[in-house]
């Protein structure tokens, strides 16, 4: 609840008008029946026309301003939601940049991003549609009640019995079913984030689950998640089905036995019939707001359900803060980041990156080569600060990591990923992502370094092709090169590469990397590959074989002392000096 007491005290302004709005609009509501009954006994009982159309213009007025203030009322509270959504959802997507991956992904049994998506989503409208309920249909509730009763019991303490006890019956009633359906609403949450993760997987993997003919099994198991899902809501529902009939049963009650024991009061002369007409009107309005309160409060449980997992997330604290494990390093002026004994594991497992000592040269190419499961991308992961290091420091520009600011540290460092990824939108969108204010020379410039060019301007509509969500309307190669585009165009201190050269054709491979040399002979790369063929040209090689930095030094060097590196080069077809080519195809 701490996020939505802070909200509410930066909105009190909006939160003080819906306030008097709402009042407003009870007053309204309650004085109608007082009026009603006023107009029974001493205007038409007595035949006073005047008095009859003087209480009649009162009334329409009370209406007027009633239903003025329920309109005016509506609207603040929407607005008041709406603002809750905004600032809430900004909130939230800022959260999500101060956590780790770690982090992100332990807020889901399968899958945090499925989870903290749900929660962004449907958790936030289900509190912004509580926000809204809670101010019209809840609040008015209680105070009408009070009122119902107060004014009952002065005119008729006898008949104020009726009404009362009717009220404490439907509460406790109330009360015996939130207890049972809320620890349910809070796991139907729970079950919404399981659903999403399995559609998710379901149609990122449409194509693998078509191409082995796994519909069937696929199939089971979405409707399983559906089925639990479903069934969550339906015992749910069952729970809160009683307090309709409840009410309505009360309210039958209620009616009858006012009209019967005031009719017998009325008799003995001890009431007149304005003023049992309002104690019905009274008892009427009291049970249908609690009626429609009961029908709101179903709908809560969830909503506090989705506050707490809302919460869950804005309060946990952001990981990246100054670092106890800093470490008295300096550097020279040529060293643009330096590993210093860097160990790193995920969630105290064993360790991906153990005690990887190395440094990224101003204006050089440094590369990392190493097999699947080396951790090599860990080390381009590490570097962007989306996770913390166990032990060690990295510093960029003679300075912890942990000591720059994340946008800071973004700004210098361009990246493409191992798995190419566009936004939706267009090339020039996707492009601009990397520098909004590229110029039409800058973005050819980088489309030509990227090898990029030749399909792009084959396009009818060129920089303005259309780009479908993940740019699926692109084969890997083009998306891999707008990918390398879009970080070329970026200024940047260092440009990093996680293997994102894999999805291009050896010759395309060959061209990019002469491109970059020529066009950008200044700049400082750090390309993480599996072919050899990538980073043959660098200036230094790092080989990684299980988290450990088995090699340094360059292709040649390597190539002729490094036996995990001369395995790779075997394996990649490339002929090592001295061997006879003859034996190396036996």
């Amino acid at each position: 609840m701490t996020y939505m007491k802070q909200f509410l005290k930066r909105n009190k302004g909006l939160f003080f008008l819906t306030i008097v709005a709402l009042a407003f609009q009870t007053i309204g509501t309650l004085a109608v029946p007082f009026l009603i009954g006023k107009l029974i006994d001493t205007g038409i009982s007595s035949g006073n026309q005047k008095l009859v159309i003087s209480i009649g213009i009162q009334m329409l007025i009370v209406a007027i301003i009633g239903s003025l203030a329920a309109v005016l009322g509506s609207f603040l509270s929407a607005k008041l939601a709406a603002n809750y959504g905004y600032e809430i959802r900004k909130d939230f997507y800022q959260k999500t940049q101060e956590l780790s991956i770690q982090k992100m992904d332990s807020f889901g049994v399968s899958s945090g991003v499925s989870s903290l998506l749900t929660r962004m989503m449907n958790d936030v409208t289900n509190v912004q549609r509580a926000l809204m309920m809670i101010f019209q249909l809840i609040l008015p509730a209680p105070i009408i009640c009070v009122f119902a009763v107060v004014m009952t019991f002065i005119n008729s303490p006898t008949l104020a019995i009726i009404p009362l006890i009717s009220i404490v019956i439907y509460l406790v009633a109330v009360f015996y079913l939130l207890k049972k359906g809320l620890p349910l609403s809070s796991s139907i949450q729970q079950k919404l984030d399981a659903m999403v993760t399995k559609l998710r997987e379901f149609f990122n993997g449409i194509n693998m689950i078509r191409a082995f003919d796994n519909q069937e099994t696929e199939e089971t198991k979405t409707n399983h998640r559906f089925k639990d899902y479903a069934d969550s809501m339906i015992t749910v529902n069952k729970i809160f089905s009683f307090l309709t009939p409840v009410a309505y049963l009360i309210m039958g009650l209620v009616f009858s036995l006012i009209i019967w024991v005031g009719s017998l009061l009325v008799g003995q002369g001890q009431l007149q019939i304005g003023t049992v007409t309002a104690i019905i009107e009274y008892s009427m309005q009291t049970l249908g707001y609690l009626i429609v309160a009961a029908m709101v409060l179903v709908t809560l449980p969830r909503s506090i359900a989705s506050l707490k997992r809302i919460d869950k997330v804005l309060e946990t604290p952001s990981e990246f803060v100054a670092a106890t494990n800093s470490r008295n390093t300096s550097v020279t002026d040529d060293i643009l980041v330096r590993f210093d004994d860097v160990t790193f594991s995920y969630n105290g497992a064993e360790p991906i990156l153990e005690n990887i000592s190395f440094d990224i040269l101003k204006g050089k190419t440094t590369a990392i080569v190493g097999g699947t499961g080396s951790g090599k991308s860990t080390v381009a992961k590490l570097l962007l600060n989306l996770s913390n290091i166990n032990s060690g420091d990295i510093l960029v520009h003679n300075r912890s990591l942990s000591n720059w600011k994340q946008e800071d540290l973004r700004q210098i460092i361009s990246y493409t990923p191992q798995k190419a990824f566009l936004f939706s939108g267009s090339i020039e969108s996707n492009l601009l992502m990397g520098n909004s204010h590229a110029s039409e020379n800058d973005m050819d410039r980088a489309i030509k370094t990227a090898q990029a060019d030749s399909f792009i301007f084959n396009q009818k509509e060129g920089y303005q092709t259309a780009v479908s969500q993940g740019g699926s309307n692109f084969s890997g190669g083009q998306k891999q090169r707008i990918s390398i585009a879009r970080a070329l165009i970026k200024p940047a201190d260092l440009y990093v590469f996680d293997d994102s050269f894999s999805a291009l054709d050896y010759q395309t491979d060959a061209k990019l990397r002469k491109a970059l040399k020529t066009e950008m002979s200044e700049q400082t790369f750090l390309i993480i590959a599996q072919r050899l063929s990538t980073i043959q040209e660098a200036d230094q090689i790092i080989v990684l074989d299980e988290g450990k930095i088995v090699g340094k030094g360059t292709h040649e060097v390597l190539l002729s002392t490094n036996k995990i590196y001369q395995e790779f080069a075997i394996s990649q077809g490339i002929q090592l000096k001295g061997e006879d080519k003859n034996d190396s195809n036996d």
